[in-house]
């Protein structure tokens, strides 16, 4: 059997797709997915498709499953058609799974991907007792950042802390490189789960990058400002949310003064959950999603 699963959108949005490859496949499905490679290639690393393609294939498929809202779009008895954004409150792979009446399938809370030993690329930067801490401090969307005053105060705690600190730039943020000296410059989604399997702790805004360390495994808090989690939150058993209850998700028609994205709130929030972490990787590995 053959089938075929359509996806465009974001590192973050191709990762919360994953699940839906893993169970197909794992029922006998030969897959190939038409998104961008660059963000499913690790899909086909970890086995759970065949191929990626970014262009529309000219062959026939025994299934077809479309995120998309245009439903015109590869529109046949064999398609699925699900709307991407979940038309209710529930976790958007619950959402997914449910649409396809799978929500009964396991899957993997961890991405099944074999590290990939190589020196941080690009970088001199050199760990020392291994006690490095990854930050990623951009995301798809400036409404989603918060302010880089939160960042050189982290740095500032996380280095009293007794980690060394490397942050994670990409194309949605390649100014930063300047801002930050002890940044590494990445694309490449491979070499991106590859550096952040180096690390004891991770932190980042809601992005991609954010939901990659959560799905490998990597011990994670991740802040949400404008975005609901309870709709958004990544794959992982091992990653902690920061959140400003005080007001309700309002992403993407986000309000002027962004409170849940407030410096101050953040770096005190963030101080409970790290001073109650030992230096240690086998401590930090005790961070438990709550």
């Amino acid at each position: 059997m053959k089938a075929l699963v359509y996806r465009m959108g974001g590192l973050g949005d191709s990762l919360l797709v994953y699940p839906v490859l893993e169970i197909l496949t794992n029922k006998g499905y030969e897959l190939t997915v038409w998104g961008n490679p660059e963000y499913f290639k690790l899909a086909v690393r970890a086995g759970f498709c065949k191929r990626v393609i970014f262009y529309q294939p000219k062959e026939d498929f025994d299934l077809k499953i479309v995120f998309s809202k245009n439903r015109e779009l590869l529109n046949s008895n064999s398609s699925i058609h699900i709307n991407p954004i979940p038309e209710e409150k529930i976790w958007v792979v619950d959402y997914y799974l449910k649409k396809l009446g799978l929500e009964n399938e396991k899957f993997s809370k961890t991405l099944p991907l074999a590290h990939q030993p190589s020196a941080i690329q690009g970088s001199k930067f050199k760990v020392q007792d291994g006690k490095l801490c990854i930050v990623h401090p951009g995301s798809g969307s400036k409404k989603k950042n918060t302010d880089l005053t939160f960042f050189f105060e982290l740095e500032k705690f996380l280095k009293k802390s007794g980690f060394d600190v490397l942050y994670i730039v990409g194309p949605a943020e390649v100014e930063f490189t300047n801002i930050f000296k002890n940044s590494v410059y990445i694309e490449d989604s491979l070499e991106i789960a590859n550096t952040l399997l180096k690390a004891n702790l991770y932190i980042g805004l809601d992005s991609g990058v954010s939901h990659l360390s959560s799905y490998l495994g990597v011990p994670s808090i991740i802040i949400f400002g404008p975005t609901d989690p309870e709709v958004w939150h990544p794959i992982g058993e091992n990653y902690i949310i920061i959140r400003y209850e005080g007001c309700k998700p309002c992403f993407p028609n986000v309000c002027e003064d962004r409170r849940c994205l407030n410096p101050d709130f953040l770096i005190s929030e963030f101080c409970k959950y790290v001073k109650k972490l030992e230096v240690s990787q086998a401590q930090i590995m005790g961070i438990k999603n709550q």
